[in-house]
C-alpha cells in the first residue's frame, strides 16, 4: 500500500474509531482477567485513550526515522522501515478493532485472537527482519548492534529465525488455557532477548578483536 493511500486509511479508521465510542452504551467492559472475566466497566469515553494509538503510532515512527542519527542507513532500505512501521500501525488497528467487538459483544475465551496477533505481528517483522536498516528505534537495539553495521546485520538475520520461531509458537499456545498462553508469552519474549543480546555481544568480540 502506498504512503498516500495508507495516510488516508489511518485517518479514515481513527475517525471511524471515534465516531464509533458515540454509538457504544454509556457504560462498557474495560478490563478482563486472565479468564476473561469482566473485572472492570467504565464510560465508553475511557475508549478515546486508545483509539488514538493507531495514528500515533504510523506519524510517530516517521518522526524518528526524520531524527534518528543513521538516518542515510535507513535510507538505503527505506523500503523496510515503511513497511515495519506500516505492519505495527496495522497491529494497533487490530486491537484496537478488537477492543470494540469485546465491548459490544464480550467472547468468552478471545486467548487464541490475542495470541494470533501478537504471533502474527512477532512472525512477519521476524520475516523482515534480515532486512531492518540499522537505526535507534526499531529492531535489536543495543550497545553492540549500534556500534557495528556487521553485528547489526548477522544479529538480525539469527533473530529474524528467533522471532518467526517464536510467533508460531506464540500462536500455537492460543490453542491452550489463557494462563498458559500468557507463560509462553512472556517466555518467548525473554529467550528471545536473551539470545540476540548475547549473540550480538559475541559477534561484536569476534569482530572486533
Amino acid at each position: 500500500m502506498k504512503s498516500r493511500m495508507f495516510d488516508i486509511f489511518i485517518w479514515g479508521i481513527t475517525v471511524v474509531f471515534f465516531i464509533g465510542v458515540f454509538f457504544l452504551p454509556e457504560q462498557v467492559p474495560l478490563h478482563w482477567n486472565v479468564n476473561w472475566e469482566i473485572d472492570r466497566y467504565g464510560s465508553r469515553y475511557e475508549l478515546l485513550i486508545v483509539i488514538f494509538i493507531p495514528l500515533i503510532t504510523y506519524y510517530g515512527l516517521l518522526l524518528t526515522k526524520k531524527i534518528d542519527p543513521k538516518l542515510k542507513i535507513i535510507k538505503k532500505r527505506e523500503r523496510t522501515y515503511e513497511l515495519i512501521r506500516k505492519l505495527i500501525s496495522i497491529f494497533f488497528v487490530l486491537v484496537v478493532g478488537f477492543f470494540y467487538i469485546l465491548t459490544i459483544s464480550p467472547i468468552e475465551n478471545a486467548t487464541f485472537i490475542v495470541c494470533f496477533l501478537i504471533g502474527g505481528l512477532y512472525t512477519l517483522v521476524g520475516n523482515y527482519m534480515p532486512k531492518f536498516p540499522q537505526n535507534y528505534f526499531l529492531g535489536i537495539r543495543n550497545p553492540w548492534t549500534l556500534s557495528n553495521e556487521r553485528v547489526w546485520i548477522q544479529t538480525h538475520k539469527k533473530g529474524g529465525y528467533l522471532y518467526v520461531i517464536g510467533g508460531l509458537l506464540i500462536i500455537l499456545g492460543g490453542l491452550l488455557s489463557p494462563k498458559k498462553s500468557i507463560i509462553i508469552i512472556i517466555s518467548v519474549v525473554i529467550i528471545d532477548v536473551l539470545l540476540t543480546m548475547s549473540y550480538s555481544y559475541i559477534e561484536y568480540k569476534r569482530l572486533t578483536k
